[in-house]
């Protein structure tokens, strides 16, 4: 089973058996965002008006939390219907992988086979990374038991480090700034490629990372806090594809759940998000069609009508729109767990959802754990209700 909170494979049968601090506030968050009272003339009152806006906008913009691949493809449908700009990277992690791999390539490794083929493990990151992603390490551990080695680059603590000892890692641990990283490592590389004769005086953990017929190196976007993460990315893929000349090295590059949007889209378009539709037609501009440079767009003139049609059927009980500027007369169509006019149900907790894991290799059904309320209904039924003429 997946739990779409760690976004990793549990061992348990039953997810309500795990133990897991993020799901646990997440379910507790369901019964806050419930709070609301349905109008009974809701569909009939509510979906006129909104399909009316939607119709006579010059601008529309369709961003939000969206986890699931049913949802994501009413999304990108709805768009191409309306014309509609698409962004829905909630702060952009995943584009920090996305524009390095269209730059540079990729030479990428699934978690599965990362676990049982890879000799050396390089992680790169803080202890956010494991308070992002609790069961990383036992899910990467080698199930026949067999100790490998890892080496932690960044700032650990002993706290992170005893957890990947604990699943049965020889842990090594070099603090570097991680801006840095990349850099690093790549004049580590150069002097042992000069110095192979001499390798033994550099001391076992050079010896380890030279020989290691297979080396995974893993980070998350999300953890990236540095400035131009993009180029920090490709900097490491470009290291790891010289690395390839002579070994075998191969990213784990991981993303937070939107991930599953920027498959699907892809999919559908050709493009991972960011784009806008004209006449049914995707052009691509990752800069210029991301969800905050559209709405830092102001209107000039009386005759710019702005719609914003905002997705999220995750447990947040956060906002999407809290930290943003809207101007006092964008029009505002919110499709999400707390809205009034179309409530809809949260991903993987009150209706099963297909969703892609955060290493992105694996699509898989997740199963609901709450009843849903029979008021609510799924975001990709109102997309599509709002899209009939």
């Amino acid at each position: 089973m997946i739990c779409p909170f760690c976004s990793l494979l549990c061992d348990a049968d039953d997810l309500d058996q795990v133990c897991c601090r993020r799901r646990e506030s997440s379910l507790v968050d369901v019964t806050k965002m419930r709070s609301w009272r349905a109008s009974p003339n809701r569909d009939s009152e509510s979906l006129p008006n909104a399909k009316n806006a939607l119709r006579s906008a010059t601008r529309i913009l369709v961003t939000g939390r969206i986890l699931s691949v049913q949802t994501a493809r009413a999304a990108v449908a709805f768009s191409a219907k309306y014309n509609a700009t698409i962004d829905c990277a909630e702060r952009g992690h995943a584009f920090k992988n996305i524009l390095a791999i269209q730059r540079s390539g990729l030479n990428s490794v699934s978690l599965s086979e990362a676990r049982d083929h890879s000799d050396v493990l390089v992680v790169v990151g803080d202890d956010q990374l494991l308070a992002q992603v609790p069961r990383m390490p036992s899910a990467l551990a080698n199930e026949n038991g067999d100790k490998r080695t890892v080496l932690l680059i960044g700032d650990f603590s002993e706290a992170s480090m005893s957890i990947w000892r604990e699943a049965g890692f020889d842990v090594w641990f070099v603090p570097c700034e991680l801006n840095a990283v990349p850099t690093a490592l790549a004049q580590w590389a150069r002097w042992s490629d000069s110095n192979r004769d001499s390798l033994s005086i550099a001391g076992p953990l050079f010896e380890k990372l030279a020989q290691a017929p297979y080396t995974t190196v893993l980070w998350s976007a999300e953890n990236l806090q540095i400035e131009s993460a993009d180029l920090w990315v490709e900097r490491m893929l470009q290291w790891i594809a010289t690395r390839n000349e002579s070994t075998r090295c191969a990213a784990l590059a991981w993303s937070s759940l939107d991930g599953t949007f920027l498959q699907v889209c892809t999919w559908l378009t050709g493009f991972p998000g960011r784009i806008v539709f004209q006449a049914g037609t995707p052009k691509y501009d990752p800069c210029r069609f991301s969800y905050r440079e559209w709405l830092a767009q102001k209107n000039t003139t009386k005759k710019v009508k702005s719609v914003l049609v905002v997705i999220d059927e995750s447990t947040s009980a956060t906002p999407f729109l809290e930290a943003c500027d809207l101007p006092a007369d964008m029009h505002v169509i919110e499709v999400t767990a707390n809205s009034k006019t179309f409530p809809t149900t949260m991903a993987g907790v009150e209706v099963a959802a297909d969703m892609f894991r955060a290493d992105q290799t694996l699509l898989a059904r997740v199963e609901p754990s709450v009843e849903p309320r029979s008021d609510t209904k799924s975001a990709a039924h109102w997309l599509e209700a709002l899209s009939e003429w």
